[in-house]
């Protein structure tokens, strides 16, 4: 096995964590797994496939992403959630990659989104680049926004993978309401903590902005009901996370 390990956050994904660690294992032979309290069969699924499962208290993604690099026993760590998979292509470059010195301080990785039965391809979903391979010792995981990042900088050197990173986002649109509730709630309390304000035209006019740019510019309508479903969604949340920072803010 190649000097790679894995980190895995989890809480109640005995559906599709199994799959996950599958396609893990094909790179490394260290996967770690943070889970924050599943009830499920999440870490019997873990413990069976030989993860090392870890229970703590819920402390944010990065909080909980960056524990998890603190327990990998190598240096470099591949990080993805339990509804992702890496593709046999994307194995191949890994191995490709880690079986020669790397010029790089980490790898981004092109993302294939599965939503409600079919595969994205336009809109705002489609292509996406993530930084998910990368040496810890260079960078770790930030507390700045709702979709946490790596704390990349100028000096970083960054390369690209071929494959893909496949992602089964959303299996019904209940949990896709769900998660725009979420997310917009968090991108409140955290733009509170900041300090930030938000403005009237912020919730009139960036809605707007994301729909138009995702459905035509960006060809989503190409995607048919679905592709409207998510510019649609992606707009509610733009709104719906300036309304709750206004709220919060407002004096």
């Amino acid at each position: 096995m190649i000097g790679l390990s894995a980190v895995v956050i989890t809480k109640n994904e005995d559906r599709k964590i199994g799959d996950c660690l599958d396609s893990l294992l094909k790179v490394t032979d260290d996967v770690v797994v943070v889970d924050s309290g599943s009830t499920d069969r999440t870490r019997e699924i873990c413990l069976a496939k030989g993860a090392r499962f870890f229970t703590r208290a819920w402390d944010g993604y990065a909080g909980q992403k960056n524990f998890g690099n603190a327990q990998a026993r190598h240096d470099w760590v591949v990080s993805i959630d339990a509804d992702e998979r890496l593709s046999d292509q994307l194995v191949a470059s890994i191995g490709l990659a880690f079986a020669q010195e790397r010029p790089y301080d980490a790898y981004t990785l092109p993302f294939a989104t599965y939503f409600c039965g079919q595969w994205i391809r336009f809109g705002g979903w489609n292509p996406e680049w993530h930084v998910r391979i990368f040496d810890k010792r260079a960078l770790q995981w930030n507390h700045d926004a709702v979709h946490e990042g790596l704390t990349l900088g100028f000096q970083h050197r960054i390369g690209k993978l071929a494959g893909q990173v496949r992602h089964y986002t959303v299996d019904n649109l209940a949990d896709f309401y769900a998660k725009t509730e979420i997310y917009s709630t968090l991108f409140a309390e955290r733009g509170q903590a900041a300090g930030k304000r938000s403005t009237w035209a912020k919730r009139l006019f960036s809605p707007v902005f994301r729909f138009v740019a995702e459905y035509f510019f960006r060809l989503g309508f190409l995607d048919g009901r679905a592709g409207y479903r998510i510019a649609r969604e992606n707009a509610r949340y733009t709104y719906l996370k300036y309304l709750k920072l206004h709220r919060k803010t407002a004096t």
